[in-house]
């Protein structure tokens, strides 16, 4: 009886069995790699044609680079923005957008205020005066201009009340800042006079009531001219010499504003007479006969 014959079992080939040695790698096999790692980030469970894999394999790789590019781009411009040098941009702003924008800074950061005064250089007597010429132009330009010349009626002081303040505070900041004792008398008396002629010009109103603020800006000039006297006394006092001629000038300055405000400068005069006046020979009348000599020299020369 003969043996019975065992069935016979499939082996599959092992991958030893199809050696790639010497065969080279048709390109569209990288092509194919190289779509398969995009698509690992892009896994999907539905089945995807040959045609439709590339597509959007290829469009995935534009994407990326894209991105890639934008991202850089976006670096360098910031960069580039960054770089760009502040005083170009300053360079840019009109004069009244630079104040703002440094007044902006200053409330915004008080501790600020410090460091930006020291750096600001001090203003001058004539600095102030051409920015107070530009205040009279702008107060000129705000009256109606359906009305012929300057009106002097309540409508038109209520339309340039404002430019009007404008210059009032203007004016008084200033003389504060002259009078504050860091400055030279000739310049705070040079800066006072000034500012005292830009109050003759302010107009006079109808309504005598409107007239209240310039009657009370030439009561706060008075106060700082006042000022200017002693500072001036004070620094003959520690050895300053102020020339006659100098002196003459603001016996005459202070002669003329007093004929302009219908002697609302009598206490300057006074004030003048006692402490500088003896440096040009006014006297403040005593009771010896030169002192009224002197006395009736200082009447003629105010």
């Amino acid at each position: 009886m003969s043996k019975p014959k065992q069935p016979t079992f499939y082996t599959p080939p092992s991958p030893s069995a199809h050696s790639t040695k010497g065969r080279k790698r048709r390109a569209s096999e990288d092509e194919e790699m190289t779509l398969a790692d995009v698509l690992v980030d892009h896994p999907s469970n539905q089945p995807i044609s040959s045609a439709s894999t590339t597509a959007t394999a290829g469009a995935t790789l534009l994407d990326r680079r894209h991105l890639e590019t934008g991202r850089f781009t976006k670096r360098n411009r910031a960069t580039i923005h960054k770089q760009f040098p502040i005083s170009k941009l300053l360079a840019t702003l009109e004069k009244d957008k630079l104040v703002e924008l440094i007044n902006d800074l200053v409330d915004a950061n008080p501790h600020l205020q410090p460091e930006i005064d020291a750096h600001l250089p001090a203003p001058t007597a004539q600095s102030v005066s051409a920015l107070i010429n530009n205040l009279e132009t702008k107060l000129n330009d705000s009256y109606p201009p359906h009305r012929p010349g300057k009106n002097r009626d309540d409508y038109s002081f209520h339309r340039v009340k404002a430019s009007l303040m404008e210059i009032v505070n203007s004016l008084l900041e200033y003389a504060d800042h002259f009078t504050a004792g860091n400055e030279h008398p000739t310049t705070i008396f040079s800066y006072l006079h000034s500012a005292t002629c830009t109050a003759h010009r302010l107009p006079t109103w109808d309504n005598d009531a409107n007239n209240q603020i310039k009657r009370d800006l030439y009561n706060e000039l008075v106060q700082r001219w006042l000022k200017a006297v002693d500072l001036a006394a004070a620094e003959l006092e520690r050895g300053k010499i102020f020339g006659r001629q100098v002196v003459s000038e603001w016996a005459k300055e202070i002669a003329f504003h007093g004929a302009e405000t219908q002697e609302l400068f009598s206490p300057v005069k006074q004030r003048f007479t006692e402490r500088l006046g003896w440096v040009i020979g006014m006297d403040t009348g005593s009771s010896s006969s030169s002192s009224s000599s002197s006395s009736s020299s200082s009447s003629s020369r105010w």
